[in-house]
């Protein structure tokens, strides 16, 4: 027991001693969450841009009302700007909710060139087309005679190099829709602010259940955001995932170091290979538990910062580090027995994408997961081993009331599933980590695992 407890705090020293340690622990967050901040920066900032559009009306009726309507959009959007509007976010979602478009593009200035419709040849469409890509010209929209609004009425047509995207598009859609409606409206004799007033919705607010206390009070009801609902059980995920990665990886390099440096040997010298992996498996886990205190000691400060700290999950955090460290053991003793199978790190990587594929595979299902943690399949798939930590994470994540056998029964399924891959991973090892010369067939890897 000695040699594991010293050979596990030489692995612990390796893993989190080193300046890599601390950048992984920096950039991983960054790079798994990371565009979700992206995408919220870029949405707030403010970026004027001045798109000029042809506009070919073969019914005569839109082209001035487009013009118009840009023309006053325009207006205002200067106006904001002698203001002093600056990238402020709170100002800058304010603007965009008045302008009404999408995808940021509050702050687009339209010009409309109009265009002869005897001129509207295939010929001349394609020279259209050419200034777009000269990017002399934004887009051209072309308006049929035949537009109504029935099922007769012919589309629209907006030419554009980002045309499925394009909150030019969203715009002039909005403004021709709104003209047909309110001329329907005056046809009939209907007052539109009538029909604006009877179509708001009534808003049907999500709420948390009701609880009863240690004092026979009941909780207060509070409303549930439909984002925290998505958000928080998808940052459990990738948590448990980084936690994984960041403890399993290691492994890999650190055996293939010394099996090629014949550094193996010299252990072997003075502990047996039952030793050498258990000493290493468990300083994997010491890891991997500094991660998690990093990253929940992180995660408690932000919360406080920004108020949120009723939010935090602190309920999951023993099932956290229960289904941490049976991942940690899965997954670690899986690439050690890789790293002691192969020579070279280009070796490994073919037998690395399976397992690759069973640690990510979670990733593929997780929205469906979210949405119906008590469904067949996300039950089913928290029963499967390899992804057995990172679903019921998410499953007990979102909050609903998993039954109690279920997470029970995943932890016991996960503890036989790692003590069978430990022992099989401990035959690969014992003698994959001397092994040289050529490269082991997958037939005789098995033979290892079966007969050690």
């Amino acid at each position: 027991m000695r040699k594991i407890i010293t050979i596990a705090a030489r692995e612990y020293r390796a893993m989190v001693g080193t300046k890599a340690f601390l950048f992984s622990i920096i950039m991983m967050p960054v790079l798994m969450m990371g565009s979700l901040f992206a995408i919220e920066l870029m949405r707030n900032a403010i970026e004027i841009h001045d798109r000029k559009i042809a506009v070919i009306d073969h019914s005569g009726e839109f082209a001035e009302l487009l013009i118009l309507e840009a023309n006053q959009k325009n207006l205002s959007i200067d106006q904001g700007i002698d203001q002093g509007i600056d990238n402020d976010a709170e100002t800058a979602s304010e603007s965009e909710e008045k302008q009404g478009d999408l995808l940021g593009g509050a702050f687009d200035r339209y010009f409309f060139e109009r265009i002869d419709p005897e001129q509207a040849t295939d010929e001349f469409k394609s020279q259209l087309s050419e200034r777009i890509r000269e990017q002399d010209l934004y887009a051209f929209v072309e308006i049929p005679a035949n537009i109504d609004g029935g099922l007769s009425s012919d589309k629209i047509r907006f030419y554009s190099q980002d045309s499925s995207l394009s909150v030019a598009r969203s715009w002039v859609s909005n403004i021709i829709n709104t003209s047909i409606r309110e001329a329907k409206f005056a046809e009939a004799g209907i007052d539109p602010d009538a029909v604006a007033a009877a179509s708001v919705p009534i808003e049907v607010v999500g709420m948390g259940l009701v609880d009863r206390g240690l004092d026979g009070g009941f909780s207060a009801e509070e409303e549930n955001d439909p984002m925290n609902a998505i958000f928080l059980p998808m940052s459990v995920m990738m948590m448990m995932f980084m936690v994984i990665f960041m403890a399993a990886q290691p492994m890999l390099e650190s055996v293939l170091e010394e099996k090629s440096q014949r550094i193996a040997e010299v252990l072997l010298g003075s502990a047996n290979p039952f030793q050498l992996m258990s000493g290493k498996l468990l300083g994997t886990v010491g890891g991997s538990l500094t991660v998690f205190v990093i990253y929940m000691t992180g995660a408690f400060g932000l919360a406080c910062w920004q108020g949120y700290l009723d939010q935090v999950p602190f309920h999951l955090a023993p099932w956290f580090i229960v289904f941490q460290i049976t991942g940690v053991l899965f997954y670690s003793a899986i690439f050690m027995a890789i790293g002691a199978s192969v020579s070279q790190l280009k070796e490994a990587q073919s037998m690395l994408l399976p397992v690759w594929m069973l640690m990510m595979s979670p990733m593929f299902v997780w929205l469906m997961v979210v949405r119906d943690p008590l469904g067949v399949m996300p039950t089913y798939f928290s029963f499967f081993p390899p992804a057995t930590p990172t679903v019921m994470m998410l499953r007990l994540a979102t909050g609903q009331a998993i039954p109690w056998w279920q997470p029970v029964m995943s932890i016991l399924i996960m503890t036989v599933s790692t003590i069978l891959i430990v022992i099989v991973a401990a035959r690969i090892f014992r003698v994959g980590i001397l092994w040289q010369g050529k490269t082991p067939k997958l037939g005789e890897i098995l033979k290892w695992a079966i007969t050690g």
